[in-house]
């Protein structure tokens, strides 16, 4: 019998094991992302996702690996290696894809009640959908693609159109799986532990942002590129005014900020006056910081319908962190010409609009697992307590299956480790010079970045952290073939302008 135990917790192990592996995989730890986006060291991050002959090296099965290396790659300007990866997570993501139905994979958050979702495939956020066809429209334009930048932003769009329907559906779907898995008389006992650990469950929705709004789950910086890409690009049909004015309305609802509001409301303006169309602006467009994460906390449970005779009970819950930001903005221009970017997305936003949505079914299910698992325990111990064992093996034995549930008990802390903290823009008149200064908030110089004449210019910046020096590339609009690929110890596919250094945008051969 004690064997027969022994081969129990084995198998249970090895089960965890087994489902461990399911989760997929991950080419950058934490620790080693958290240090390389500390300094802004874009190039070193990407590194990381290639081999040793310069190759590829994620896992496209993985939906979080394809996200993460495709972002890696996006922000070191290794435009095409982005596009790739962004593929290959758009192919894991497709089910959410141009549907108004959330589907079940997603809100079935009562399925898998005796291990964790930690241990299961990553299933993605119903925004990450917008947020790939966003970076992928930002990659065609800087390969010099305006035709499938074009298509990107169509998609974008009706992502952006369907996602406010997906949350509601999402939201909807949980809060009948929360109520059908504590409608058995058998989990009487979980509704009793939610009553008693209610207070500190709270923790875990303690640090999201105030005034979540459904519409939010919208990108304003998609919308408002969107609009910034059909006044810009060679196509006389982009030029209708009704389709940059759509853009931007859709864009002001999901604004973050009053500043946000502004450069809306600005570019509203000129698109106007322009009769559909921008003259000589330099659109800059900053994203800051790191954005949020999850940390696992840990509560006793209460345990209202089992014996006390186990070693181990408790529950783990995800608790989201806010996002960090690096410069927190950047200051265009000289003297008295001189603007600050504006926050169009919070990111944070975004993802506390599905991290409290979900929230109600996280728990139940960590609850009721809790419930099942526990009771299976204290049977366990019983049975170890009836064949009267030395007292000693007995002891190892029962622990033994505390430390089995234990290892069973998981928060899913998963989340896309490489996304910035705030998306932010200002647009500007070329300045007359032809050099364009930027500096961080508090006026510290980043670089001076030349303009061509007589074009608009997209100038996209990016700081993780304020330990090095902040990504600046710069593309023409309407977009143009990429230039020769400068010399870069990574193959890269465009080059980094900072200081005087002449600015370009290139793509290996």
């Amino acid at each position: 019998m004690i064997f027969t135990l022994w081969m129990r917790r084995v198998l249970a192990c090895l089960c965890v094991m087994a489902l461990a592996g399911c989760a997929g995989t991950r080419t950058v730890g934490q620790q080693d992302a958290s240090a390389l986006l500390a300094g802004s060291d874009y190039r070193a991050y990407a590194a990381l996702y290639l081999d040793d002959k310069g190759q590829p090296k994620y896992d496209p099965e993985s939906l979080l690996d394809a996200l993460e290396a495709g972002k890696a790659f996006n922000d070191a300007g290794l435009w095409a290696l982005s596009r790739d990866a962004f593929d290959a997570a758009a192919r894991k993501l497709n089910w959410k894809e141009d549907t108004v139905d959330t589907p079940a994979e997603v809100a079935n958050l009562l399925g898998t009640t005796l291990t964790s979702d930690a241990f299961g495939a990553y299933q993605g956020k119903i925004h990450q959908g917008s947020l790939i066809d966003y970076y992928q429209a930002i990659n065609h334009l800087m390969l010099g693609n305006e035709a499938d930048a074009r298509v990107d932003f169509n998609r974008l769009q009706v992502r952006q159109d369907n996602s406010v329907t997906q949350l509601k559906a999402f939201a909807s779907t949980v809060n009948k799986s929360v109520k059908d898995g504590l409608a058995d008389e058998q989990s009487e006992g979980a509704k009793q532990s939610l009553g008693e650990v209610g207070p500190k469950i709270a923790d875990g929705v303690k640090d999201l942002p105030g005034g979540l709004d459904q519409s939010k789950i919208r990108m304003a910086a998609g919308d408002v590129m969107s609009a910034v890409f059909r006044a810009t690009s060679s196509a006389e049909s982009d030029k209708r005014s009704n389709l940059s004015r759509d853009m931007l309305k859709r864009a002001s609802a999901a604004s973050a900020t009053r500043g946000g509001d502004a450069v809306i409301a600005y570019l509203g303006r000129e698109i106007r006056r322009g009769k559909g169309k921008l003259k000589n602006k330099a659109v800059i467009l900053y994203e800051d910081g790191v954005g949020p994460g999850l940390k696992e906390f840990r509560i006793d449970l209460p345990l209202f319908i089992v014996t006390g005779k186990v070693t181990y009970a408790g529950i783990a819950l995800p608790q989201f962190q806010p996002g960090r930001s690096a410069f927190g903005g950047l200051k265009v221009g000289s003297g008295k010409t001189r603007q600050e970017t504006a926050v169009l997305t919070d990111v944070n936003e975004l993802s506390a609009l599905e991290f409290d949505a979900a929230y109600k079914g996280v728990v139940a299910k960590a609850v009721i697992s809790t419930i099942i698992k526990t009771t299976a325990q204290a049977v366990i111990n019983h049975q170890i307590d009836q064949q009267k064992p030395d007292p000693l093996v007995g002891t190892l034995l029962k622990l033994g299956t505390g430390a089995a549930q234990y290892a069973l008990t998981k928060a899913d802390v998963r989340t896309w480790a490489n996304l910035p903290n705030t998306i932010q823009m200002v647009v500007v008149d070329r300045p007359k010079s032809g050099i364009l200064a930027l500096a961080g908030a508090l006026g510290q110089p980043i670089a001076e970045v030349p303009l061509r004449e007589d074009t608009n210019t997209l100038v996209l910046v990016k700081a993780s952290g304020t330990l090095g020096k902040p990504a600046v590339y710069v593309q023409a609009l309407p977009a143009e073939a990429p230039v020769a690929a400068l010399s870069d110890p990574l193959g890269a596919a465009s080059a980094e302008v900072s200081g005087e250094q002449p600015a370009a945008s290139a793509e290996a051969g």
